[in-house]
Protein backbone atom coordinates (compact mmCIF):
# COMPACT_ATOMS: atom_id res chain seq x y z
CA UNK A 1 0.00 0.00 0.00
CA UNK A 2 2.64 2.71 0.87
CA UNK A 3 4.30 1.96 -2.81
CA UNK A 4 0.94 2.39 -4.50
CA UNK A 5 0.92 6.26 -1.84
CA UNK A 6 4.23 6.85 -3.13
CA UNK A 7 3.59 5.91 -6.75
CA UNK A 8 0.52 8.01 -6.78
CA UNK A 9 1.94 11.18 -5.37
CA UNK A 10 4.66 10.91 -7.74
CA UNK A 11 2.26 10.55 -10.61
CA UNK A 12 0.30 13.73 -9.69
CA UNK A 13 3.24 15.65 -8.76
CA UNK A 14 4.24 15.16 -12.61
CA UNK A 15 1.24 15.50 -14.60
CA UNK A 16 0.17 18.66 -12.86
CA UNK A 17 3.36 20.55 -13.77
CA UNK A 18 2.27 21.84 -16.79
CA UNK A 19 -1.14 22.81 -15.01
CA UNK A 20 -1.78 26.44 -13.12
CA UNK A 21 -0.19 26.70 -9.25
CA UNK A 22 -4.50 26.70 -8.32
CA UNK A 23 -4.81 23.16 -9.67
CA UNK A 24 -1.80 22.02 -8.65
CA UNK A 25 -2.38 23.12 -4.78
CA UNK A 26 -5.75 22.48 -4.80
CA UNK A 27 -5.29 18.62 -6.56
CA UNK A 28 -2.55 18.11 -3.75
CA UNK A 29 -4.93 18.89 -0.87
CA UNK A 30 -7.52 16.96 -2.75
CA UNK A 31 -5.33 14.10 -3.59
CA UNK A 32 -4.07 14.14 0.10
CA UNK A 33 -7.71 13.53 1.44
CA UNK A 34 -8.64 10.99 -0.70
CA UNK A 35 -5.24 9.16 0.77
CA UNK A 36 -6.54 9.87 4.23
CA UNK A 37 -10.18 8.93 3.82
CA UNK A 38 -8.87 5.29 1.83
CA UNK A 39 -6.76 4.53 4.94
CA UNK A 40 -8.17 5.72 7.56
CA UNK A 41 -12.40 6.54 7.09
CA UNK A 42 -13.27 4.11 4.58
CA UNK A 43 -12.50 0.61 6.67
CA UNK A 44 -14.09 2.36 9.87
CA UNK A 45 -17.54 2.68 7.87
CA UNK A 46 -20.14 0.18 8.14
CA UNK A 47 -21.48 0.10 4.31
CA UNK A 48 -20.02 -2.70 2.27
CA UNK A 49 -21.73 -1.16 -1.26
CA UNK A 50 -19.77 -3.78 -3.99
CA UNK A 51 -16.32 -3.58 -2.76
CA UNK A 52 -16.33 -7.51 -2.12
CA UNK A 53 -17.92 -8.22 -5.41
CA UNK A 54 -14.77 -6.58 -7.40
CA UNK A 55 -12.25 -7.90 -4.79
CA UNK A 56 -13.53 -11.54 -5.48
CA UNK A 57 -13.52 -11.24 -9.21
CA UNK A 58 -10.36 -9.66 -8.97
CA UNK A 59 -8.50 -12.36 -6.84
CA UNK A 60 -10.58 -14.93 -9.54
CA UNK A 61 -8.71 -12.84 -12.30
CA UNK A 62 -5.22 -12.86 -10.80
CA UNK A 63 -5.62 -16.79 -10.18
CA UNK A 64 -5.95 -17.36 -13.77
CA UNK A 65 -9.85 -17.58 -14.09
CA UNK A 66 -11.36 -16.71 -17.61
CA UNK A 67 -13.18 -13.57 -17.93
CA UNK A 68 -16.28 -12.77 -19.48
CA UNK A 69 -15.29 -9.99 -22.30
CA UNK A 70 -18.32 -8.49 -22.02
CA UNK A 71 -18.93 -7.97 -18.46
CA UNK A 72 -18.22 -4.84 -16.59
CA UNK A 73 -17.85 -6.38 -13.82
CA UNK A 74 -14.83 -8.62 -15.23
CA UNK A 75 -13.34 -5.58 -17.12
CA UNK A 76 -12.89 -3.05 -13.47
CA UNK A 77 -11.79 -6.64 -12.12
CA UNK A 78 -9.01 -6.88 -14.98
CA UNK A 79 -7.57 -3.45 -13.89
CA UNK A 80 -7.86 -4.23 -10.50
CA UNK A 81 -6.19 -7.45 -10.35
CA UNK A 82 -3.06 -5.46 -12.60
CA UNK A 83 -3.27 -3.35 -9.33
CA UNK A 84 -3.03 -6.16 -6.57
CA UNK A 85 0.08 -7.49 -8.88
CA UNK A 86 1.83 -4.77 -9.46
CA UNK A 87 1.10 -4.07 -5.55
CA UNK A 88 -0.61 -5.87 -3.15
CA UNK A 89 -3.64 -7.48 -3.17
CA UNK A 90 -5.80 -5.12 -0.84
CA UNK A 91 -9.20 -2.89 -1.57
CA UNK A 92 -7.16 -0.22 -0.08
CA UNK A 93 -4.76 0.12 -3.10
CA UNK A 94 -7.95 0.21 -5.48
CA UNK A 95 -8.48 3.29 -3.11
CA UNK A 96 -5.41 4.89 -3.41
CA UNK A 97 -5.37 4.74 -7.35
CA UNK A 98 -9.26 6.02 -7.64
CA UNK A 99 -8.39 9.03 -5.44
CA UNK A 100 -5.59 9.31 -8.68
CA UNK A 101 -8.34 9.49 -10.93
CA UNK A 102 -10.69 12.19 -9.33
CA UNK A 103 -8.30 14.69 -9.12
CA UNK A 104 -7.37 13.87 -12.86
CA UNK A 105 -11.19 14.50 -13.74
CA UNK A 106 -11.22 18.12 -13.66
CA UNK A 107 -8.94 18.89 -16.11
CA UNK A 108 -11.09 17.30 -19.08
CA UNK A 109 -13.77 18.62 -17.81
CA UNK A 110 -12.16 22.01 -17.99
CA UNK A 111 -11.54 21.56 -21.22
CA UNK A 112 -15.07 20.77 -21.71
CA UNK A 113 -16.12 24.10 -20.10
CA UNK A 114 -13.16 26.34 -22.09
CA UNK A 115 -14.83 24.61 -25.55
CA UNK A 116 -18.59 25.62 -24.08
CA UNK A 117 -17.95 29.40 -22.90
CA UNK A 118 -14.92 30.30 -25.46
CA UNK A 119 -15.09 34.08 -23.87
CA UNK A 120 -13.83 32.45 -19.87
CA UNK A 121 -10.33 32.68 -19.87
CA UNK A 122 -9.78 30.82 -16.84
CA UNK A 123 -11.72 27.99 -14.94
CA UNK A 124 -10.09 27.83 -11.50
CA UNK A 125 -13.33 27.87 -9.97
CA UNK A 126 -14.48 24.69 -12.03
CA UNK A 127 -11.46 22.76 -11.34
CA UNK A 128 -12.31 23.69 -7.48
CA UNK A 129 -16.03 22.79 -7.07
CA UNK A 130 -15.07 19.44 -8.72
CA UNK A 131 -12.18 18.56 -6.75
CA UNK A 132 -13.87 19.17 -3.48
CA UNK A 133 -17.84 18.41 -4.57
CA UNK A 134 -18.95 16.08 -1.26
CA UNK A 135 -20.32 13.33 -2.42
CA UNK A 136 -18.70 12.84 -5.50
CA UNK A 137 -15.45 13.28 -3.52
CA UNK A 138 -16.94 10.28 -0.98
CA UNK A 139 -17.09 7.70 -3.67
CA UNK A 140 -14.74 8.31 -5.94
CA UNK A 141 -12.43 7.03 -3.27
CA UNK A 142 -14.13 3.23 -2.88
CA UNK A 143 -12.41 0.62 -4.74
CA UNK A 144 -15.12 0.09 -7.29
CA UNK A 145 -15.25 1.30 -10.83
CA UNK A 146 -16.94 4.96 -10.36
CA UNK A 147 -13.66 6.99 -10.49
CA UNK A 148 -12.22 5.34 -13.20
CA UNK A 149 -15.41 5.26 -15.57
CA UNK A 150 -15.97 8.82 -14.56
CA UNK A 151 -12.57 9.86 -15.93
CA UNK A 152 -12.44 7.71 -18.76
CA UNK A 153 -16.21 9.18 -19.59
CA UNK A 154 -15.12 12.47 -19.18
CA UNK A 155 -12.23 12.31 -21.32
CA UNK A 156 -14.49 10.52 -23.90
CA UNK A 157 -17.10 13.27 -23.97
CA UNK A 158 -14.02 16.16 -24.32
CA UNK A 159 -12.93 14.38 -27.19
CA UNK A 160 -16.20 14.13 -28.80
CA UNK A 161 -16.59 18.00 -28.26
CA UNK A 162 -12.99 18.56 -29.38
CA UNK A 163 -13.51 16.61 -32.84
CA UNK A 164 -17.33 18.84 -33.30
CA UNK A 165 -15.77 22.22 -32.68
CA UNK A 166 -13.14 21.89 -34.91
CA UNK A 167 -14.41 19.10 -37.00
CA UNK A 168 -11.27 17.63 -36.75
CA UNK A 169 -12.41 14.14 -37.59
CA UNK A 170 -8.94 12.45 -36.70
CA UNK A 171 -9.97 13.49 -32.99
CA UNK A 172 -12.96 11.28 -33.64
CA UNK A 173 -10.72 8.48 -34.46
CA UNK A 174 -8.57 8.67 -31.76
CA UNK A 175 -11.42 8.52 -29.37
CA UNK A 176 -12.45 4.88 -30.63
CA UNK A 177 -10.51 2.88 -28.99
CA UNK A 178 -11.23 5.33 -25.54
CA UNK A 179 -14.95 4.63 -26.57
CA UNK A 180 -13.74 0.90 -26.40
CA UNK A 181 -12.68 1.39 -23.17
CA UNK A 182 -15.42 3.10 -21.55
CA UNK A 183 -18.20 0.44 -23.12
CA UNK A 184 -16.43 -2.30 -21.25
CA UNK A 185 -16.61 -0.32 -17.97
CA UNK A 186 -19.64 1.15 -18.21
CA UNK A 187 -22.04 0.75 -21.51
CA UNK A 188 -23.98 3.25 -20.57
CA UNK A 189 -21.92 6.12 -20.75
CA UNK A 190 -20.22 4.77 -23.89
CA UNK A 191 -23.47 5.11 -25.75
CA UNK A 192 -24.53 8.67 -24.10
CA UNK A 193 -21.19 9.24 -26.24
CA UNK A 194 -22.87 8.33 -29.29
CA UNK A 195 -26.10 10.05 -28.27
CA UNK A 196 -23.84 13.31 -27.98
CA UNK A 197 -22.14 12.64 -30.88
CA UNK A 198 -25.27 12.70 -32.95
CA UNK A 199 -26.66 15.21 -31.58
CA UNK A 200 -23.94 17.68 -32.10
CA UNK A 201 -23.27 16.31 -35.68
CA UNK A 202 -26.91 17.24 -35.96
CA UNK A 203 -26.46 20.67 -34.48
CA UNK A 204 -23.03 21.25 -36.48
CA UNK A 205 -25.33 20.39 -39.94
CA UNK A 206 -28.28 23.02 -39.16
CA UNK A 207 -25.53 25.70 -38.24
CA UNK A 208 -23.70 24.80 -41.84
CA UNK A 209 -27.12 25.08 -43.17
CA UNK A 210 -28.15 28.18 -41.90
CA UNK A 211 -24.26 29.69 -42.48
CA UNK A 212 -23.82 29.95 -38.33
CA UNK A 213 -26.74 32.17 -38.25
CA UNK A 214 -29.41 30.37 -35.67
CA UNK A 215 -29.04 30.28 -31.71
CA UNK A 216 -29.12 27.91 -28.94
CA UNK A 217 -33.15 27.94 -29.08
CA UNK A 218 -33.27 27.23 -32.39
CA UNK A 219 -31.10 24.63 -32.60
CA UNK A 220 -32.63 22.51 -30.17
CA UNK A 221 -34.78 20.54 -32.52
CA UNK A 222 -31.84 19.47 -34.33
CA UNK A 223 -31.36 17.58 -31.43
CA UNK A 224 -34.52 15.38 -32.21
CA UNK A 225 -31.92 12.71 -34.02
CA UNK A 226 -30.06 12.14 -31.03
CA UNK A 227 -33.26 11.49 -29.22
CA UNK A 228 -34.83 9.09 -31.72
CA UNK A 229 -31.44 7.11 -31.64
CA UNK A 230 -31.06 7.31 -27.47
CA UNK A 231 -34.26 5.81 -27.76
CA UNK A 232 -33.43 3.17 -29.89
CA UNK A 233 -30.38 2.14 -28.00
CA UNK A 234 -31.79 2.20 -24.79
CA UNK A 235 -35.19 0.21 -26.04
CA UNK A 236 -32.08 -1.89 -27.17
CA UNK A 237 -30.12 -2.22 -24.48
CA UNK A 238 -33.20 -2.75 -21.94
CA UNK A 239 -36.59 -3.87 -23.19
CA UNK A 240 -39.67 -3.01 -20.93
CA UNK A 241 -39.37 -6.70 -18.83
CA UNK A 242 -35.89 -6.00 -18.76
CA UNK A 243 -36.38 -2.53 -17.43
CA UNK A 244 -38.58 -3.80 -14.86
CA UNK A 245 -36.43 -6.84 -13.39
CA UNK A 246 -33.51 -3.95 -12.91
CA UNK A 247 -36.35 -1.40 -11.48
CA UNK A 248 -37.30 -4.01 -8.64
CA UNK A 249 -33.91 -5.49 -8.12
CA UNK A 250 -32.78 -1.84 -7.15
CA UNK A 251 -36.01 -1.01 -5.47
CA UNK A 252 -34.77 -2.59 -2.15
CA UNK A 253 -33.65 -2.15 1.13
CA UNK A 254 -34.13 0.97 3.50
CA UNK A 255 -32.72 3.67 0.91
CA UNK A 256 -34.79 2.59 -2.26
CA UNK A 257 -37.54 4.85 -3.61
CA UNK A 258 -40.66 4.97 -5.47
CA UNK A 259 -41.06 1.49 -4.76
CA UNK A 260 -44.37 -0.67 -6.68
CA UNK A 261 -43.80 0.80 -9.53
CA UNK A 262 -43.17 -0.99 -13.08
CA UNK A 263 -43.56 0.14 -16.67
CA UNK A 264 -46.73 -1.55 -18.89
CA UNK A 265 -45.66 0.20 -21.93
CA UNK A 266 -43.15 2.51 -23.69
CA UNK A 267 -45.85 4.97 -22.96
CA UNK A 268 -45.29 4.25 -18.87
CA UNK A 269 -41.70 4.60 -19.25
CA UNK A 270 -42.11 8.24 -20.78
CA UNK A 271 -45.17 9.25 -18.90
CA UNK A 272 -42.48 8.47 -15.82
CA UNK A 273 -39.13 9.49 -17.66
CA UNK A 274 -39.49 13.40 -15.62
CA UNK A 275 -40.14 12.34 -12.35
CA UNK A 276 -37.85 9.99 -12.00
CA UNK A 277 -35.26 12.20 -13.46
CA UNK A 278 -35.56 14.96 -11.20
CA UNK A 279 -35.26 12.10 -8.29
CA UNK A 280 -32.14 10.98 -9.93
CA UNK A 281 -31.17 14.24 -10.01
CA UNK A 282 -31.35 15.80 -6.69
CA UNK A 283 -33.04 12.68 -3.94
CA UNK A 284 -33.12 11.75 -1.19
CA UNK A 285 -34.98 14.91 -0.56
CA UNK A 286 -35.34 15.91 3.41
CA UNK A 287 -38.05 13.50 4.09
CA UNK A 288 -36.61 10.58 2.94
CA UNK A 289 -33.58 10.92 5.60
CA UNK A 290 -33.50 7.53 7.55
CA UNK A 291 -29.68 6.38 8.21
CA UNK A 292 -26.14 8.66 8.37
CA UNK A 293 -25.70 8.23 4.77
CA UNK A 294 -29.61 10.12 3.77
CA UNK A 295 -28.27 12.94 5.64
CA UNK A 296 -25.04 13.19 4.38
CA UNK A 297 -26.39 13.50 0.95
CA UNK A 298 -28.89 15.63 1.88
CA UNK A 299 -26.64 18.23 3.82
CA UNK A 300 -24.78 18.72 -0.01
CA UNK A 301 -28.61 18.98 -1.70
CA UNK A 302 -28.20 23.09 -1.21
CA UNK A 303 -24.67 22.93 -3.03
CA UNK A 304 -26.53 20.82 -6.11
CA UNK A 305 -29.38 23.17 -6.00
CA UNK A 306 -26.76 26.11 -6.24
CA UNK A 307 -25.07 25.17 -9.06
CA UNK A 308 -27.94 23.56 -11.12
CA UNK A 309 -29.30 27.26 -10.92
CA UNK A 310 -26.03 28.82 -11.72
CA UNK A 311 -25.65 26.21 -15.24
CA UNK A 312 -28.87 27.45 -16.50
CA UNK A 313 -28.42 31.04 -15.86
CA UNK A 314 -25.14 30.61 -17.20
CA UNK A 315 -25.87 29.40 -20.41
CA UNK A 316 -28.40 32.10 -20.54
CA UNK A 317 -26.33 34.73 -19.86
CA UNK A 318 -22.67 33.41 -21.43
CA UNK A 319 -22.20 33.58 -24.86
CA UNK A 320 -22.10 29.66 -25.48
CA UNK A 321 -20.96 27.84 -28.50
CA UNK A 322 -24.04 26.39 -29.66
CA UNK A 323 -22.92 23.24 -31.01
CA UNK A 324 -20.71 22.03 -27.86
CA UNK A 325 -23.83 23.14 -25.62
CA UNK A 326 -26.30 20.58 -27.40
CA UNK A 327 -23.88 17.64 -27.54
CA UNK A 328 -22.80 18.04 -23.67
CA UNK A 329 -26.87 18.60 -23.18
CA UNK A 330 -27.30 15.52 -25.03
CA UNK A 331 -25.49 13.41 -22.90
CA UNK A 332 -26.63 14.98 -19.60
CA UNK A 333 -30.18 15.04 -20.86
CA UNK A 334 -29.73 11.40 -22.04
CA UNK A 335 -28.25 10.24 -18.79
CA UNK A 336 -30.01 11.68 -15.79
CA UNK A 337 -33.01 10.50 -18.07
CA UNK A 338 -31.99 6.96 -18.77
CA UNK A 339 -30.67 6.11 -15.12
CA UNK A 340 -33.27 7.84 -13.47
CA UNK A 341 -35.85 4.93 -15.25
CA UNK A 342 -33.45 2.11 -13.80
CA UNK A 343 -32.04 3.54 -10.58
CA UNK A 344 -34.19 3.24 -7.33
CA UNK A 345 -31.84 3.01 -4.18
CA UNK A 346 -30.33 6.55 -3.06
CA UNK A 347 -26.93 4.60 -2.46
CA UNK A 348 -26.87 3.51 -6.44
CA UNK A 349 -28.29 6.85 -7.26
CA UNK A 350 -25.66 9.36 -5.98
CA UNK A 351 -23.13 6.95 -7.25
CA UNK A 352 -23.77 7.04 -10.46
CA UNK A 353 -25.05 10.79 -11.41
CA UNK A 354 -21.42 11.83 -9.78
CA UNK A 355 -20.73 12.54 -13.55
CA UNK A 356 -23.72 14.58 -14.37
CA UNK A 357 -22.86 16.75 -11.11
CA UNK A 358 -19.67 17.63 -12.87
CA UNK A 359 -21.95 18.42 -15.94
CA UNK A 360 -23.84 20.92 -14.61
CA UNK A 361 -20.82 22.30 -12.51
CA UNK A 362 -19.06 22.71 -16.55
CA UNK A 363 -22.38 24.28 -17.75
CA UNK A 364 -22.15 26.74 -14.71
CA UNK A 365 -18.32 27.21 -14.76
CA UNK A 366 -18.95 31.16 -15.77
CA UNK A 367 -20.27 31.81 -12.15
CA UNK A 368 -18.51 29.43 -10.82
CA UNK A 369 -15.51 31.65 -11.96
CA UNK A 370 -17.04 34.31 -11.24
CA UNK A 371 -17.26 33.30 -7.32
CA UNK A 372 -14.18 32.17 -6.99
CA UNK A 373 -12.31 35.54 -7.92
CA UNK A 374 -15.05 37.48 -5.83
CA UNK A 375 -14.03 35.05 -3.02
CA UNK A 376 -10.09 35.25 -3.86
CA UNK A 377 -10.58 39.50 -3.68
CA UNK A 378 -12.40 39.25 -0.68
CA UNK A 379 -9.61 37.16 1.25
CA UNK A 380 -7.00 39.63 -0.28
CA UNK A 381 -8.47 42.75 0.67
CA UNK A 382 -9.52 40.87 4.45
CA UNK A 383 -7.75 43.18 7.61
CA UNK A 384 -5.25 39.98 8.56
CA UNK A 385 -3.74 40.62 4.52
CA UNK A 386 -4.47 44.54 5.01
CA UNK A 387 -2.53 44.31 7.99
CA UNK A 388 -0.09 42.31 6.74
CA UNK A 389 1.08 44.12 3.83
CA UNK A 390 1.00 47.11 5.72
CA UNK A 391 3.82 45.61 7.89
CA UNK A 392 5.59 44.51 5.16
CA UNK A 393 5.53 47.78 3.24
CA UNK A 394 6.81 49.45 6.41
CA UNK A 395 9.54 47.24 6.54
CA UNK A 396 10.51 48.23 3.15
CA UNK A 397 10.26 52.25 4.19
CA UNK A 398 13.56 52.43 6.21
CA UNK A 399 15.66 52.31 3.03
CA UNK A 400 13.71 53.69 0.88
CA UNK A 401 14.01 57.14 3.20
CA UNK A 402 17.35 57.05 3.83
CA UNK A 403 18.24 56.78 -0.01
CA UNK A 404 15.19 59.84 -0.07
CA UNK A 405 17.45 61.65 2.99
CA UNK A 406 21.18 60.35 0.95
CA UNK A 407 19.88 62.37 -2.34
CA UNK A 408 19.01 65.20 -0.48
CA UNK A 409 21.58 65.70 1.66
CA UNK A 410 23.68 65.43 -2.51
CA UNK A 411 21.35 67.92 -3.53
CA UNK A 412 22.17 70.43 -0.65
CA UNK A 413 26.06 70.17 -0.80
CA UNK A 414 25.60 70.83 -4.99
CA UNK A 415 23.29 74.11 -3.89
CA UNK A 416 26.41 74.87 -1.32
CA UNK A 417 28.92 74.70 -4.32
CA UNK A 418 26.68 76.57 -6.68
CA UNK A 419 26.27 79.35 -3.90
CA UNK A 420 29.98 79.80 -3.48
CA UNK A 421 30.39 80.40 -7.48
Amino acid sequence: MLLAILAVGVAFALLSRPYPAVYRYAGGVALAGHLLFSVVVLPALPYEWDIALFHANALRVVAGSPTDPFSSVDAFATFQALAYVIFDADTTVVSVLNGLFAVLTPLPAAAIARRLYPDIDRTDGLVLALLFFPLPFLFASLPMRDALSTLLATVLLALVVRALDERDYWTAVTAVPLWAAVFLLREELALLAVIAAVAGGSALAASRLTDGEVGLRALVPAAVPSGVVGLALFAAVLPVDALNRRLQYRATGGAAYLEGMAYDSWLDVLLAAPIRAVYFQFAPFPLHVGSAFDALAIASLPALVVVSVAAVGSLRETEAREVVAVAVGAFYLAGVVGYGLVDANFGTTVRHRSIFVFLLCVFAAPALEGWYRSLSRSISRSPSRSLAARTEAAGRRPPEDGEHEQEAQELDSRTEVRGEH
